[in-house]
């Protein structure tokens, strides 16, 4: 049905540049013409986005993805040291699912980073550090398929390694838990971008129990991606 919908409105496009001025047009008629066109245009588009829908039946597959970069100078100061460090770190996070059922997916979610502190001064020294994760997530649509967008919510848990580049190298954990919610947005019936927001806590360690090093880091999260939804192989 969207296929006709999309063809349809390409064959009025094409009618409607094709289309010769009736009469005799002034200059002023001319522009109110070509702007006509371009409104012509823009809703036609508009009404072919709004026919998008998702694949959310069983049997389907969900692949996406999203990553982050930043580089910022941090420093660090008291009345008797100071210390300038330039910090730099990439994530990546994947998601690749199942439809069990119609609107409910689960799978795995994969996740790296890599991050670097370089001491300006006083020493200049360098710690290179990375976190491998993996773990289950799931997710449910709450609308039907044939909207241009749904309303879900998202559920994970990730667990791995958290690894200080020295010399020695010193290792650790990394446990990351999320709850979710938001909206996807669907350009077609394969792509679409998520936009969601919710709960995260991310705990890091590093070294050996019962001199390790604990971070905990919860709070407010927001994230936004993009996803394949492919058909049923």
């Amino acid at each position: 049905m969207r296929k006709g919908i999309v063809y349809e409105n390409a064959k009025s496009i094409l009618l409607l540049y094709k289309s010769p001025p009736i009469g005799n047009f002034t200059k002023h008629n001319k522009l109110n013409t070509s702007f006509m066109k371009q409104t012509f245009l823009f809703l036609i588009l508009a009404t072919s986005f709004l026919t998008a829908k998702s694949q959310l039946n069983s049997g389907s597959w969900l692949v996406g993805g999203s990553g982050s970069f930043y580089s910022y100078n941090e420093k660090y100061s008291t009345p008797t040291y100071n210390q300038t460090a330039k910090y730099t770190s990439a994530d990546i996070s994947g998601t690749v699912g199942y439809f069990i059922v119609d609107k409910f997916v689960a799978g795995v979610r994969p996740y790296f980073s890599s991050y670097k502190e370089e001491s300006i001064r006083p020493n200049g020294g360098t710690t290179n550090s990375f976190r491998f994760a993996i773990g289950p997530f799931a997710r449910y649509y709450f609308l039907q398929a044939d909207k241009p967008f749904n309303l879900l919510t998202d559920i994970s848990y990730q667990f791995g390694i958290n690894r200080q580049v020295h010399a020695p190298d010193i290792d650790g954990k990394f446990n990351d838990f999320s709850v979710m919610g938001g909206t996807e947005v669907f350009f077609n019936t394969a792509v679409g971008m998520e936009i969601l927001f919710g709960y995260s806590q991310k705990i890091r360690s590093i070294g050996e129990s019962p001199n390790a090093l604990y971070t905990n880091k919860k709070g407010f999260q927001v994230s936004i991606g993009f996803t394949l939804h492919l058909e049923k192989l």
